[in-house]
C-alpha cells in the first residue's frame, strides 16, 4: 500500500512538472510572436507580458504606441473566465493609440479610427470592447453604400489613470473617463465619467463615489 502511495505521488509530481515545463515552453513562444507581431505592425513599445497572441491591425500611417509592463490575456485557458476571444487592437489610417504603463487586459478589443488612449495603471475586465466610432452613417440612406464609411462618426476616447474597467463592458466614442473610477460589469458607457466615480449599467449611470 506505501508503494502505490508513493508511486501515486511521484507520478502527480511528474506530470506537474511536465505541465509547467510545457507552460513555460509556450509563454516563451507566445512572447517571442508577439514581438514579432509588433514589430511588423511598427508599434513602439517597451516590457510586455503575453499569454496567448493578439490580433494586431495598425495601418501603415496609423500609429500605436505601448508602455511599460502591459499585460494582454489573449487564450480562454489563461483567461480567469474563460473567454475564448484574443485581445485585439485595430488602428486606422493616420488614427493613434496610446496605451500607458501597467496596463492589463484579457479578450479586450481596441479599435482606434481617430484617437484613443489608456493612461496609467488601468486593469480592462475580459471582454471588454473600447472604440472611438460608430462605424457607419447615421443617415440611414448612406447605408450599403461607399458613403457610408466615409460619413462615419468618431471622437476620442481618452481613459485616465487608475481605472477599472468590468467584463464585457462597452465604452463608447467620445468617452473620458476620470481617475480612479471603477465600471461595473456588462456596463455601456456612453459619455464622460468623472473622477473618483463607480458607474455601471446599459446606459451606464452614477452608483456612487469611491470612498477616500
Amino acid at each position: 500500500m506505501c508503494h502505490l502511495k508513493l508511486l501515486k505521488y511521484l507520478f502527480i509530481l511528474l506530470c506537474n512538472i511536465r505541465r509547467r515545463i510545457i507552460f513555460g515552453i509556450k509563454r516563451r513562444c507566445y512572447y517571442y510572436l508577439t514581438n514579432v507581431v509588433f514589430i511588423a505592425n511598427g508599434i513602439d513599445y517597451s516590457t510586455i507580458n503575453v499569454l496567448g497572441i493578439p490580433i494586431v491591425q495598425v495601418a501603415r500611417n496609423g500609429k500605436c504606441k505601448i508602455g511599460e509592463k502591459f499585460t494582454c490575456v489573449n487564450d480562454a485557458k489563461f483567461s480567469t473566465l474563460g473567454i475564448n476571444r484574443r485581445c485585439k487592437l485595430l488602428v486606422y489610417p493616420r488614427a493613434i493609440l496610446k496605451i500607458g504603463n501597467n496596463v492589463s487586459m484579457s479578450n479586450t478589443t481596441i479599435v482606434a479610427t481617430k484617437f484613443v488612449e489608456i493612461r496609467n495603471n488601468v486593469m480592462i475586465g475580459g471582454g471588454v470592447i473600447i472604440v472611438d466610432s460608430d462605424f457607419h452613417s447615421l443617415n440611414p440612406t448612406h447605408w450599403h453604400t461607399s458613403a457610408d464609411e466615409l460619413c462615419m462618426k468618431s471622437s476620442a476616447v481618452i481613459i485616465n489613470d487608475n481605472v477599472f474597467i468590468g467584463m464585457n463592458t462597452i465604452i463608447l466614442k467620445g468617452v473620458t473617463i476620470g481617475h480612479n473610477v471603477i465600471i461595473a460589469a456588462g456596463s455601456v458607457v456612453s459619455k464622460d465619467i468623472p473622477n473618483n466615480e463607480i458607474w455601471g449599467g446599459n446606459p451606464a449611470v452614477f452608483i456612487k463615489n469611491i470612498s477616500k
